[in-house]
């Protein structure tokens, strides 16, 4: 992509080159922008006489300014404006032909301009020169703008990956917070409008000191756009790789993806199971914070959203069809994690929105009124109708009901208030109807509006249940998933790489149970659980994951049967790991003994208040009490003896019996007790019960299941 850029006091032109090819800041950075200078262009002596003198700035279209209709009462007005200069355009106002130079449109890019002969050099800096233009950022859809409410829901379906191209802009959209994005609705992926722009392939320049700034973001208030600032002169033909900085707003993502701060202290990337579960399990915490605090109606904008724009396209991705094919594999494994995911946020949405929508509820009808159609508070149509006894004559117009009854003839009649404080004791339930927008012509303001919120919230319960027939739409299908594997069981590669990302998205989801139900604290933390400890986590909660998302049809095999092999998997898994201790602490070999006793051992880090790590130990659980930390080359040397009942009872029964206690091992005529228990568990590892259950907290010992094993 050819751009220029016009001095217009040195009537001079400056000619770049943006190519695409892969960045140079690093083997994991993707593409890049390079920005290439082509050289100058100066303005012909000839065509000096078409200078035009700066009399005044031109007049800029105004293309934002707020709009109020005016009507007689204000009366359900439709504006729809039209024009070139309106905000909702987004048109640039350029020259009026294509090679059209000059601040006027004076000179002609063809017949005024030649090569200099002079080497030019160019620099943001020059008089004459400032930013040049690259591209808008975003939006570029109409889609793209979204609110921050819907956003957050859209990144956590995409596992953050949306994040990575967000940008907040000061206009509110529908009264809440604003967020542009380019990215897929359907895959979170940048859609393909955005591949075809510059502006995607500016990388950032992060914490490398050997990086340039050379591109700053410009914001509107709905848009954002990308200017290259050159600082150092470039000469003709020299090379730039365009870098942008995110400041530290973006610090979470670079974490994420590797080159943070807190990555030169050696926090592992998203690339390390053990830091992105972690992670993620604290944004799923506070992601449900968040929806439990959305009102009403925007819990209803996150549904809508999720059934017109994203639902549609994933299950297309993720139908049965060969993923081998797929153009993008990273972006069909997000959307079956996708699929995962919005089978959690529909319940957690369901489950928030029942509980709004019932505080917003009419309340429970009284007899004569459950009878009527109209209700107390209700506006409504009164056709020429006034009591016998009333010298008044008969009134048609709207009312408000003020309550329901039945008179001596046993009818349904109304007492209504008229406009102007008047009202009507008795009225037949037969002369009024509903009325139209028509019949609020002469009415007061507030009637009107009264009405209209009437009408709303009538249709609150209607749009309550549909909406909730599409949370429900949103389950998760077993026989859908393994339909999918059986329709690539051909390719291995892509079979292993869905299996291992569901199995650890239905980890995260087990251990954010367990972490909310205060079942096990900071799980697969090294600062808090040896690697024994973690090992054995990860291997049983795969476990339970691989029965959670069966990947056969079990055509024979009965309730029990699947929960005696899930048990007994854990079981062996248990056992497993409480030998490995034993063995450990049985060593006697100096040099053996300290490479092993680091699978017992806690990490600990010590950073100091300028941000550079200043130590990193690993200490194990002693038996003494006066030194109950000691590391890991003195206990070797035998200078201490280590607490075996800690590790065999807190690292390893305790975290087995917390994961074994989500699941309803009696779910089948009261018969699983024998299937497992902590008394069983107990008598597979070796372990006194009666020390285990000294050592157990009350609360552990009436932890009640909260899932289900699917067969």
């Amino acid at each position: 992509r050819t751009v220029i850029s016009y001095d217009g006091f040195n009537h001079v032109l400056y000619e770049f080159l943006i190519r695409i090819r892969d960045s140079d800041c690093g083997p994991h950075a993707g593409k890049g922008a390079f920005l290439t200078f082509k050289g100058a262009k100066v303005l012909k002596e000839s065509s000096r006489n078409k200078c035009k003198k700066f009399r005044k700035t031109p007049p800029n279209p105004q293309t934002r300014k707020s709009l109020k209709a005016l009507y007689p009462r204000d009366r359900g007005v439709s504006v729809t404006l039209h024009g070139d200069d309106l905000h909702g355009d987004e048109i640039h106002f350029g020259p009026k032909t294509d090679d059209s130079v000059g601040f006027w449109n004076e000179f002609s890019l063809i017949e005024d301009f030649q090569d200099s002969n002079d080497n030019i050099t160019f620099s943001s800096k020059f008089p004459g020169c400032g930013l040049v233009e690259l591209d808008r950022y975003a939006p570029l859809l109409p889609e793209d703008r979204k609110t921050d409410i819907v956003f957050s829901v859209k990144d956590f379906i995409f596992s953050f990956e949306p994040s990575s191209w967000r940008f907040d802009v000061s206009e509110e959209l529908n009264g809440c917070h604003q967020v542009v994005d380019f990215t897929d609705d359907t895959t979170g992926a940048p859609h393909i409008v955005a591949k075809s722009n510059v502006a995607m392939y500016v990388n950032e320049v992060g914490h490398n000191i050997d990086l340039v700034e050379n591109v700053c973001s410009l914001e509107k208030p709905r848009s954002v756009y990308y200017y290259a600032s050159i600082g150092t002169p470039m000469k003709k033909g020299e090379t730039v790789e365009l870098l942008v900085n995110y400041k530290e707003g973006y610090e979470s993502m670079r974490v994420r993806r590797g080159y943070g701060k807190a990555n030169l202290l050696g926090v592992k990337s998203d690339n390390d199971d053990y830091s992105r579960v972690q992670r993620n399990l604290a944004e799923r915490i506070s992601f449900e914070d968040s929806i439990k605090s959305y009102r009403e109606d925007e819990v209803g904008s996150v549904i809508d959203f999720l059934e017109n724009r994203v639902w549609d396209g994933i299950v297309s991705a993720t139908s049965c069809l060969s993923l081998e094919s797929a153009k993008n594999k990273c972006d069909v494994i997000r959307q079956i994690i996708a699929r995962r995911r919005l089978d959690w946020t529909s319940r957690i949405l369901g489950s928030h929105y029942s509980v709004v929508g019932r505080g917003g509820s009419h309340k429970e009808a009284r007899h004569d009124e459950a009878d009527s159609t109209f209700k107390v508070g209700m506006v409504v149509y009164v056709n020429n109708w006034m009591e016998a006894e009333d010298p008044r004559p008969p009134y048609s117009g709207v009312a408000t009901v003020n309550n329901v009854f039945r008179d001596k003839f046993d009818r349904i009649c109304l007492g209504v208030s008229l406009p102007g404080g008047k009202s009507i004791c008795c009225v037949p339930e037969g002369v009024i109807s509903e009325p139209t927008e028509d019949d609020f012509v002469e009415a007061p303001r507030r009637m009107h509006s009264n009405w209209l919120k009437w009408k709303r919230e009538e249709s609150h319960p209607q749009k309550r249940e549909s909406r909730q027939l599409v949370l429900e739409k949103m389950r998760w299908d077993s026989s859908h998933f393994r339909n999918l594997l059986s329709c690539n069981q051909s390719s291995s590669d892509m079979h292993s790489r869905i299996m291992d990302s569901l199995r650890w998205e239905v980890s995260e989801e087990l251990l954010y149970l367990l972490v909310k139900d205060n079942r096990l604290h900071h799980p697969l933390n090294d600062r808090h659980w040896c690697p024994i400890s973690m090992r054995l986590l990860t291997r049983s909660l795969h476990v339970v994951a691989d029965n959670i998302i069966p990947t056969h049809e079990r055509k024979e095999s009965s309730y029990e049967d699947v929960l005696s092999a899930c048990a007994e998997k854990l079981l062996v898994i248990l056992r497993e790991a409480t030998e490995a201790v034993r063995n450990i602490l049985a060593l006697d070999k100096e040099e053996a003994k300290e490479n092993f006793l680091r699978y017992l051992a806690f990490h600990e880090k010590s950073v100091s208040e300028c941000g550079t790590e200043q130590s990193s130990r690993y200490y194990l659980k002693a038996e003494s009490e006066v030194t109950p930390h000691v590391s890991v080359e003195d206990c070797s040397k035998g200078q201490t003896t280590l607490d075996e009942n800690f590790y065999l009872i807190h690292q390893v029964l305790f975290v087995t019996h917390a994961l074994a206690s989500l699941i309803d091992w009696n779910n089948f005529n009261n018969r699983g007790e024998g299937i497992y228990s902590f008394e069983k568990a107990c008598q597979i590892a070796a372990i006194d019960l009666d020390l285990a259950r000294r050592l157990q907290t009350e609360k552990s010992r009436s932890w009640k299941p909260l899932i289900f094993l699917p067969l």
